[in-house]
């Protein structure tokens, strides 16, 4: 498994140590494996034993796979799991990708004796790489689910740590243990929560995914508190990045994609080709500058909808050799894109973008770059939930 993402990527020392130490058949002795293609509904998933013999070989190839394993089912209590079938409901807990877990570990750059802050700490993965770098007293798990928090505590003691998990709302974090030198949301927000500023250390560094209501196109922030406590932070468009928090529902193509192939367009030349899928700056200010639009990454020329206001188009090469916008509803979609990339260049094409944190708690994003830099306001910070009141568990 780390051969492999190491083909990928290089991995910091560090973090290639923690891999190879982690023992996730210790965190995950069972793993729900779909049995129906994405969209399908009802969802049909089987529960993988580990510890039984038919799913052994199996349930190995899913934990080390380097994908997302999907560990809960409908909020359930994990010591209550049975192997075999279910149908309907939802996943509700799923391990990160391996990869973006080690990118986020090797970007934190934590070390040992630091304070470490794991919030949306799920199934525990990121906090047991955590305990073996920072040391199991210096870690703190924060989920809002019960469940999971005694199944990662059960799990991890026999690895010998015991890490502080509160059972909680991670908008809030944990304030009563910090202040903490490293911060990893394993969930994606709107804004960076005021609550995390406050409880980052001075010196320290806090890592999270920026999402709006498109899974398209993620942004990752990375936080500084500087030593005289003045936050410094950039964001970036990346490949992939956390699903988002409890309670912010993502858009979706799917109940566009057979109309797509079905109905036709008004049809018109354009002269900008489709961006490549790694100018990832673009894509993340097309996403705030023009929000509501999802990717389909399943089609075979470039796809963008607007499933709120039932618009879509699709760019294909035509005979000529020029490129063909083709576009359904009311919405101009690809307009929208031509002026986007036309903004973004005259920027001077920005790969990241400095995210500036008013006294206010407001977050305001700008290029800083060329001649007319690109900027956007973050949605306002979530506030915490009234979850039941947080306890520690040891």
């Amino acid at each position: 498994m780390v051969a492999r993402l190491e083909a990928d990527q290089p991995l910091v020392p560090v973090v290639r140590e923690v891999l190879l130490a982690l023992r996730l058949d210790v965190l995950i002795p069972r793993a729900y494996v779909r049995q129906v293609p994405d969209g399908v509904e009802p969802g049909v998933w089987k529960l993988l034993d580990g510890a039984h013999p038919e799913d052994r070989e199996e349930w190995i190839k899913v934990l080390y796979s380097g994908d997302s394993v999907r560990v809960q089912h409908d909020g359930e209590r994990l010591d209550g799991q049975r192997r075999g079938v279910v149908t309907g409901g939802r996943i509700t807990s799923m391990s990160s990708v391996l990869s973006m877990t080690a990118a986020f570990l090797g970007e934190l750059q934590p070390q040992r004796g630091q304070s470490f802050l794991d919030l949306g700490s799920g199934p525990g993965v990121t906090g047991a790489a955590a305990c073996l770098i920072c040391g199991p007293e210096r870690v703190t798990l924060v989920d809002r689910d019960p469940h999971l928090v005694e199944a990662v505590l059960e799990r991890l003691a026999p690895l010998g740590f015991r890490p502080r998990a509160v059972t909680g709302d991670g908008y809030a974090g944990a304030p009563a243990f910090g202040p903490y030198d490293r911060v990893l949301s394993g969930f994606a927000v709107e804004a960076v929560p005021p609550h995390w500023l406050d409880q980052l250390a001075d010196g320290g560094r806090l890592l999270t995914t920026i999402t709006t209501r498109s899974p398209s196109w993620p942004g990752r922030a990375v936080v500084e508190k500087t030593a005289r406590g003045r936050v410094e932070a950039t964001l970036r468009g990346v490949r992939s990045g956390h699903r988002p928090a409890h309670g912010l529902e993502w858009l979706t193509v799917l109940a566009h994609r057979e109309r797509i192939a079905a109905e036709p367009g008004s049809r018109r030349h354009t002269s900008l080709a489709p961006p490549d899928e790694s100018a990832y700056g673009l894509w993340l200010a097309l996403d705030h500058l023009a929000p509501g639009l999802v990717r389909d990454y399943r089609a075979e020329h470039l796809t963008l909808v607007a499933p709120d206001e039932d618009s879509w188009v699709v760019v294909r090469p035509a005979a000529d050799g020029s490129w063909m916008a083709e576009s359904v509803g009311e919405r101009p979609v690809w307009a929208e894109v031509e002026e986007v990339h036309a903004r973004w260049l005259a920027a001077g094409e920005p790969t990241s973008y400095r995210l500036e944190v008013a006294a206010d708690g407001s977050q305001h994003v700008t290029s800083a770059t060329g001649p007319a830099p690109l900027e956007w306001a973050l949605s306002a910070p979530a506030a915490p939930g009234i979850p039941a009141p947080a306890q520690e568990r040891s």
